[in-house]
């Protein structure tokens, strides 16, 4: 076991993993790309002069330095790293984002052209594979937006209490936890994710683990937004009052809040009562840009509200 809320690997190394990951893409673009021993698009996914993979000097075993940060998987590594040890930023990671670790752990190479294994190896466990599993398994616990915490693999028990699967087995049993089968074991393949356990006993083992790095409470400013984010998607509730509610939590009234946001009082003052008024898109459009919410998604359930309110009437 670690110690108290130790990360297991340095930015540094899972940048390095991250390297090696595109190194191996690459190597199957060289031999497995639109044409065979084509350099170009070799050198265009790495970023490199085409020129220069014509030197007698220049191979993919061991490539010159490249930038990563023209690289998805670099960007989608450091949101995953922030939030999976919960580092500054954590709070900037997204229901997208989740979906995104979910695609490369299950397609991205696990081996070169050479069958070296890449750090995505299920065979291997690479620090960048345990990072992306760690970053999903606490994001299926504590993700909320659309996600309903998931129940935890052992594997994903493991990585977030910073513990070996044989060791979660053994404290498991000791204190009493129930695992369910959710799966047949598949031969030749380890268990590990075969049984899982509830998300409200998995919440509690870990509270009891030394290893377990606790997900932090979110900072006042982005705790607010926050809200005023889940409470907008809200459709159980009308739009008026949603809306209401929302510049409630900003702490202005209704005359300060129309002022601020540059439309007419009168028109807010209707809307939140519930009451029919012009479908004024501007006006909407600045409502959402008060409020630090997407635009679109709120312009859209302003006008159907209006709407429904005048079929209504």
């Amino acid at each position: 076991m670690s110690k108290t809320g130790e990360i297991p690997y340095t930015w540094a190394e899972i940048e390095a993993q991250v390297r090696e990951a595109i190194r191996c893409q690459a190597s199957i673009l060289e031999v497995y790309g639109p044409s065979l021993k084509d350099g170009n698009i070799v050198m265009d996914f790495l970023g490199l002069p085409r020129e220069l993979y014509d030197d007698c000097e220049f191979s993919l075993e061991s490539p010159p330095e490249f930038e990563l940060q023209r690289h998805a998987l670099y960007n989608l590594a450091k949101h995953a790293y922030r939030y999976a040890y919960q580092l500054d930023g954590w709070w900037d990671c997204t229901v997208e984002v989740w979906h995104e670790v979910d695609g490369v752990l299950q397609g991205y190479p696990e081996a070169d052209a050479n069958c070296e294994p890449s750090p995505f190896s299920n065979l291997h466990d690479f620090p960048l594979r345990r990072m992306f599993e760690t970053f999903f398994a606490r994001y299926s616990l504590f993700g909320g937006e659309v996600l309903v915490s998931m129940d935890l693999s052992i594997r994903e028990l493991s990585l977030l209490a910073n513990m070996t699967v044989p060791a979660v087995r053994t404290s498991l049993s000791k204190e009493g936890f129930k695992l369910e089968r959710v799966h047949e074991k598949i031969a030749g393949r380890p268990d590990d994710k075969a049984f899982r356990l509830k998300a409200g006993d998995s919440l509690l083992w870990l509270s009891r683990r030394r290893g377990f790095i606790p997900q932090r409470s979110l900072p006042e400013g982005i705790a607010v937004q926050e809200k005023i984010l889940q409470l907008l998607s809200n459709e159980t509730m009308p739009f008026h009052m949603r809306l209401g509610q929302a510049v409630t939590l900003v702490k202005q009234d209704t005359a300060a809040f129309a002022a601020v946001s540059g439309i007419d009082a009168n028109w807010f003052s209707a809307l939140l009562a519930g009451k029919a008024v012009s479908p004024e898109i501007e006006s909407l459009r600045a409502l959402a840009h008060a409020l630090d919410v997407p635009a679109p998604a709120f312009v859209g359930a302003g006008v159907r509200h209006l709407l429904s309110i005048e079929a209504a009437g």
